[in-house]
């Protein structure tokens, strides 16, 4: 009897862990960037975390950066986001802004292979800006 509940105990646990693994992978796709995340960066306002951009990497050609700005504290409620990318050393930057009330983006930049990449995020919501610039990252 205590084999059995501790198998079950162990099978349990391991379903609930490859549920976790599978939602976490699941909710990248679906954002709709491809790859594999290589960074992620959060704005903050008064020690609290508002939003969280994730930067994604594919080999696809000549190297494609992608990024999403996820809303964190007004996920739910629709509110002005956007997010913004592009290859260090370029003029052309590739954004989405509007009112969204989970996620802005994605944007991608392709060619980045050797590049630095640049990105800019920020939400705002009832006139308080919180924003941040994230400059010459993920060189390669």
């Amino acid at each position: 009897m205590r084999r059995t509940i501790a198998t079950l105990a162990t099978l349990g646990l391991t379903v609930a862990g490859l549920s976790l693994a599978t939602a976490t992978t699941a909710s990248a796709a679906g954002y709709g960037c491809s790859g594999s995340q290589i960074g992620t960066y959060n704005t903050t306002a008064h020690g609290e975390v508002w939003a969280t951009a994730h930067l994604y990497y594919s080999s696809a050609n000549g190297g494609t950066n992608c990024a999403v700005l996820v809303a964190r504290k007004y996920a739910g409620v629709p509110h002005y986001m956007t997010v913004a990318i592009n290859k260090s050393g370029s003029s052309t930057w590739k954004g989405d802004d509007g009112a969204f009330s989970s996620y802005a983006g994605p944007v991608t930049v392709t060619g980045t292979d050797g590049h630095c990449i640049n990105l800019k995020f920020a939400e705002d919501n009832g006139g308080l800006w919180v924003g941040r610039d994230v400059n010459n990252v993920h060189c390669g």
